[in-house]
């Protein structure tokens, strides 16, 4: 009788343990989210499994709980592409006025005619704004801190304000419209999804807030012109036909993928023209003075490297982008267009 129940006592005490670790097992996993306190996630040994995450998603989203409020916060992003400076509420320089000129008109361009026009050579080049020489233009901020003389600032803000169009990267033809928005959305832009804590550390609520972007991450410029030799006075004319910002890439562990380099967009440069005459920086070589970004581009302040050009069969080059040897090669025939032509 006394065995009989000492195996019984027994007997529970095994099934009470094992009740015990299978709770602490669960809870350690299954803690609900609704308790709004924030909790250490679970050490294990078993590998993540790779997922790929949502551009426009940020992860907390997959979590939210329910009754709380999800406040959409809109404009308050200061700096970057898309929100631009905090504005200053005092004066913030000792000038009294800011030499901009808001009247400003791109000179016109001498007209060209194609009977006129004996040779013409079409050029895709690539602007590198880390270079020494382009480095004091592309990153030439204001005094005041302000980001509005970026280049890539300057673009976004015609697009959105004055009205330029913008157009795809499926051709550099300028064939494909596309809104502000979908400009935005090419550089990754998106939304983050971020919770707001008491003091206590409970989750109150959710805000959802504009993706920062770097001005200084986008740093290269696709460039399209043509280069057209007048016999009617005996010139060489380079007019740029397009300008788009490049991106390369990535994946989602932060790697820039090899040979990936893309345009984002075009704009059609003749009709940014009106936008970049009204557009000054601090000039580089007279820092008294200001400078245009028309004149930067019209005047050919820029360094860039040649990356094709119908020019590049005649030559036997097949290769794109060209390699640095070819490349200076048809810079080389490009600057003796005119005395190639007066040779013949």
């Amino acid at each position: 009788m006394k065995l009989n129940i000492f195996i019984a006592a027994c007997l529970t005490t095994g099934l009470l343990l094992v009740s015990a670790q299978s709770f602490s097992q669960r809870s350690a996993y299954d803690t609900p989210v609704s308790s709004g306190k924030k909790t250490a996630a679970p050490k294990t040994d078993m590998p993540a499994k790779a997922s790929q995450p949502d551009p426009d998603k940020s992860p907390v989203t997959d979590s939210l709980q329910p009754n709380l409020p999800i406040e959409v916060v809109e404009g308050a992003q200061t700096g970057g592409l898309f929100g631009g400076s905090a504005k200053s509420l005092r004066k913030d320089n000792i000038l009294e006025d800011d030499m901009s000129d808001s009247t400003a008109t791109p000179l016109p361009y001498t007209a060209l005619y194609a009977s006129d026009a004996l040779y013409r050579v079409r050029v895709w080049r690539t602007i590198d704004a880390r270079t020494q020489k382009n480095a004091r233009y592309f990153f030439n901020k204001a005094i005041e801190g302000e980001d509005n003389s970026r280049l890539i600032n300057i673009m976004l803000k015609a697009v959105k304000d004055g009205g330029v169009q913008a157009f795809s990267n499926i051709d550099d033809r300028f064939t494909t419209p596309i809104s502000y928005d979908e400009v935005v959305s090419t550089f990754g832009g998106g939304k983050d999804t971020a919770a707001k804590y008491d003091m206590e550390g409970n989750i109150v609520g959710y805000q959802v807030r504009s993706r920062m972007v770097s001005g200084d991450s986008v740093y290269k410029f696709r460039i399209k012109e043509e280069w057209v030799f007048n016999k009617r006075d005996g010139k060489t004319y380079i007019r740029i036909l397009g300008i788009a910002p490049l991106s390369s890439y990535t994946t989602s562990d932060g790697y820039t993928v090899a040979n990936s380099e893309h345009a984002l967009f075009w704009l059609y440069y003749p009709d940014l023209r009106k936008t970049l005459v009204r557009s000054s920086i601090v000039n580089p070589l007279d820092m008294g003075g200001r400078i245009t970004w028309e004149e930067v581009f019209e005047n050919r302040l820029f360094d860039s490297k040649v990356i094709k050009s119908s020019l590049d069969a005649e030559n036997g080059f097949n290769e794109n982008p060209l390699t640095e040897a070819h490349a200076v090669d048809i810079q080389q025939q490009l600057n003796n267009l005119s005395r190639r032509m007066w040779s013949k």
